[in-house]
Order: C-alpha cells, then structure tokens, then sequence
C-alpha cells in the first residue's frame, strides 16, 4: 500500500511536471511595440534621400542634355544648300485681258475686294517675314560705352533639320555683336551671320530651330522664291514688309518697267519699277500672284534726279538666286573688281565696240587693276569661254577659287586703229 503511494504520488508529480513543461512551451513571444516616430523617421529619411537624387540628377540633365544636343548637331554635317536656278532664256507672254464686263460694284467697292484678295494672297508669305535687330557697343568721344543698334526686315527663305535661314540686310547686322530676330508672334531668338555681300547689301542670318518653341514654330511659314524672268511690263504685283516704313504693310500695283539695270561690282541685276508708292527707309519683299517672291525691295537705287526713289524697286530674285545660295552655304564670293555693261550684237552693230562685257570702271587696289585691265576694255572670255553678258562672267568668276589665276581675253581701243585683242591673267581673290 505504501508502494502504491508513492508511485501515485510520483505519478501525479510527473503528470503534473509535464502539464507545466507543455504549458511553457506554448507561450507566445510577443514582438517590442512599434515606435511610429522612428519609422516615419525613416521613411522621411529615405524620400528625402531620393528626391535628393531625382533633383540632382534633373539638374545634370538639363546641363548636359543641350550641351549633348549641341555636340551631336555640330558633329552632324549640314546638306549644301542648293537654290534651284532659272533660265534667263525663257521669254515672258502677256496674259490676255478678260473683257470688263459691267459691274453693279462701286470704284470702292471693287478697290475694297481687291485690296482684300492682295490680303488674301500675302496671308503665309508674311508668315516668313521677321524683325532683325543687330546690336554693337562703340565709344563717344568721352570713352563712354554706347548700344548702338541697326534694324531691318528679313524673310525666311530656307529650313533644314536645324536652322532656319533669313536673308535680310547686311548693315543692319555688320559687325554686330549680338543679333536678335523677332517673329510674326515676338517670339525673340538669338541669330548668327552665315554670310554677307556688301555688293548687294544682303546677308544670311541663321537662327537654331532649337531655340524657337514649338508653337511658334508651327505658325512660321517658308518663302518661296519665284521666277522673276517671266516678269513683263502691267503685271499685278504686292509689296509686303515694310515698303513705305511701317511694319506688317501690303500694298498692292504693277510692274511698270523691267528693263532697268543695276551694276554691281563684278556683275549686274535687273531693277523692277512698280507704281506703288514707297518710302526711301522702305524694305520688304515683291510678291506675284502665286504669292511668291519675285523681287527683294531696294530703295537705294534710282534716278535721284526725278521721283522714282519714292516709288517702290526691287532687285529681280532670279538673278540673285546664285548669290542667295553661295550666302546660305557661307561659301567665299569670287572677286576681281570690275563694273561693267553688256554689249549685245546690235549694240555693237550700231556704236562699233566690240560684243562682250564692256568695263565701265576698275575698283582702285582690286585683282583687275593690278592685273592691269582699264576702263574701256571689253572682256570677250575668261579662260577660253565666250562671255557676252555681265550674268555670265559673274557665273563663270563664281567658279573659280581664290588665288586661281584666269586668263582674261579683252579687246582694247587703239583709237584711230580700232581694237586689238590682248591677253590678261588676273588672280582671283575671295571675300
């Protein structure tokens, strides 16, 4: 019995062991409570961190990414600008007139709808017409630093992938230091001279596509460039630009002559006369019908004996096409220093000089006085090929290279005795 106790007890001693031992076992291990000001700690920590980095980044970005452009557009080789040419040879025809037929409209009424056709049909060209300012600094006589500024209008006449090209004139942006362009809608861009003539007073300004935002991208508009050799006397033409000295002016009237000629050095342009009414500060662009452009407005020139410097000129385009791309490519100019007339065969037939070019003056210190050509010699060739007009030994000069020697073919009065030819090598000299 005392056995049987004990083992009970001990019985009941390990049950009871065991019951604690399990109990224990099943206890749960409770986690140290969340402390939230220490996570939110972390979190700020960690956003903080990264918008750091974002801004950081961003801000490499914008640095790197124009000058990344910029690299990768100077690395990329422009296409030649080429101007498709017009022939000379192409005789203009007269439209016929159609029979006015009795009209209920009043003078006014008609002037009213044709002014707004001229509206009508100006409307995208002035798109291309922009605003050149060129800034430079001189000093007074105090030494006092003065901005000094030239304007004048340019109209956009080319575009590639990167720039848009605007011919426009030369002193308003010679020597200047900084050149600002301003489109239709104000937008002001910086512009770069291409190239210059200070023959013609024209030059090229270029403007980086990058610079110019989107929407006022999309509201510019590319002039095209007409064929002004089928030009003829009563044709309907419109002056836009500034012809009379006000900005964003049409006007409209018609060419009243075509045969004048404007002698430049190392060759010579036709001059358009029109009825419309202009101002000697006046410059813009000659539209046709098509509106295109036919003719760059150019008040220097006239008679300043009679009225015609009021009334609206224009160098013929088609002439200037040459000259246009050579300054679009900022190619060098070909230079000899001559002015001179086109002697045709009936000229010649009837004041007996000989057919060619006729040099009419020799600029002082040029390749062509050095050379020793005179005023008086009519040029007949340059390097064996005929030259009868001023247009073709300006093309033929134009394909030659700077310090390349020619050989000029001329024929020089010897009075009483006639003419005598003779040879002169010329150096070509580039500008």
């Amino acid at each position: 019995m005392g056995n049987e106790k004990n083992i009970n007890s001990r019985d009941k001693k390990s049950s009871k062991g065991e019951e604690k031992n399990y109990d224990f076992i099943r206890e749960t291990i409770k986690n140290r409570p969340l402390d939230k000001k220490r996570l939110l700690y972390r979190i700020g920590a960690l956003a903080g961190a990264g918008i750091i980095i974002g801004v950081t980044a961003a801000l490499a970005f914008s640095v790197a990414a124009p000058r990344l452009v910029r690299k990768l557009d100077e690395g990329k080789q422009q296409a030649k600008i080429d101007i498709p040419q017009d022939d000379p040879s192409v005789t203009p025809t007269a439209t016929p007139v159609p029979v006015a037929m009795p009209s209920e409209e009043s003078a006014m009424e008609q002037a009213e709808r044709a002014y707004q056709e001229a509206l009508q049909i100006s409307e995208e060209p002035r798109k291309a017409i922009v605003s050149v300012v060129g800034q430079k600094e001189k000093e007074d006589i105090l030494d006092n630093t003065l901005l000094t500024s030239g304007k004048a209008m340019g109209i956009i006449i080319l575009e590639d992938y990167r720039d848009y090209y605007i011919l426009t004139q030369q002193t308003a942006v010679k020597k200047a230091e900084n050149i600002q362009v301003t489109f239709q809608d104000g937008t002001i861009v910086n512009g770069a001279i291409k190239k210059s003539d200070s023959r013609t007073d024209l030059a090229v300004v270029t403007v980086h596509k990058r610079d110019v935002d989107k929407k006022t991208q999309e509201g510019v508009s590319v002039a095209v460039l007409g064929n002004s050799y089928s030009l003829i006397q009563g044709k309907t033409v419109i002056a836009i630009g500034s012809p009379s000295g006000y900005d964003d002016s049409v006007y409209f009237g018609t060419i009243t002559s075509v045969s004048n000629k404007v002698a430049v050095t190392d060759t010579e342009y036709n001059l358009l006369i029109t009825d419309i009414l202009g101002s000697q500060q006046g410059s813009g662009v000659l539209l046709d019908t098509d509106g295109e452009v036919i003719g760059l407005i150019a008040q220097d020139y006239g008679d300043e004996k009679n009225e015609s410097k009021t009334m609206v000129k224009a160098l013929a385009v088609s002439q200037l096409k040459p000259l246009i791309e050579t300054l679009s490519n900022g190619e060098a100019i070909q230079y000899l220093g001559v002015r001179g007339k086109d002697i045709s065969e009936n000229v010649s037939n009837s004041i007996d000089i000989p057919q060619g070019v006729y040099v009419k003056s020799v600029e002082d210190n040029s390749p062509a006085m050095e050379a020793g050509l005179q005023s008086g010699d009519v040029i007949q060739k340059i390097d064996g090929k005929e030259i009868e007009t001023m247009q073709q030994y300006s093309s033929q000069l134009q394909k030659c290279e700077g310090g390349q020697k020619v050989s000029l073919t001329v024929m020089r009065s010897k009075g009483a005795e006639g003419y005598a030819e003779m040879k002169i090598e010329a150096e070509v000299e580039s500008r």
